[in-house]
């Protein structure tokens, strides 16, 4: 799928532009999963909640109740998510509850942490769209010049066994990190300029 802004898939949503629905839902799906897994549902909720969190924010974005002025889209999208996952949340303790031989689910255990939530939302945004962004270059960098950074800067494992490894001088892999860094923060401003 090529490379395409949050600004545009925002602009195309307002209509019908073919393969747009699937361009927003391969942006922002993953973080949204990522948050419910976090916040304690099972894959298979997590991913009913992402849905409905990503119909919800297509329903309310066309109707215009999303204002750029008034917050960033990260932060709307945390809304709708937060709501809809501890909505989930609770109806799997009370369908717990009703089971035969369910344990109680203690009180502070159904009592949501703001807090931790927006956390662990923000982490999870963060991961996504690192993600997405290293996809990008993958594509768009050298192979080599990307398994050069992951070993390094991903992994953690010296530069000069990497360099050794690949058949790169030293300083080539230092300049491979720092290409794919300096490439993965213009991607990353391409998605959050409204993100």
């Amino acid at each position: 799928m090529p490379w395409v802004t949050t600004s545009l898939i925002l602009k195309q949503l307002q209509g019908d532009e073919p393969d747009t629905w699937e361009q927003f839902i391969a942006r922002f799906r993953r973080p949204v999963v990522m948050f419910a897994r976090d916040q304690g549902l099972p894959a298979e909720e997590a991913e009913d909640a992402a849905q409905e969190t990503l119909t919800e924010f297509l329903r309310t974005y066309r109707e215009g109740r999303y204002d750029r002025e008034k917050g960033r889209l990260h932060s709307w999208l945390f809304g709708i998510a937060h709501r809809v996952v501890l909505n989930r949340r609770r109806k799997l303790a009370r369908d717990r509850q009703r089971q035969p031989a369910a344990q109680p689910t203690a009180f502070w255990d159904a009592v949501p942490n703001d807090d931790d939530a927006r956390t662990s939302w923000d982490d999870s945004w963060r991961q996504a769209m690192f993600d997405q962004c290293l996809d990008q270059v993958r594509i768009e960098l050298e192979p080599k010049t990307v398994l050069a950074f992951e070993e390094y800067a991903l992994n953690d494992r010296p530069a000069s066994e990497v360099a050794r490894e690949l058949g790169m001088s030293h300083n080539a892999v230092f300049l491979a990190k720092h290409r794919v860094l300096r490439r993965i923060r213009e991607l990353r401003d391409q998605l959050e300029i409204v993100a």
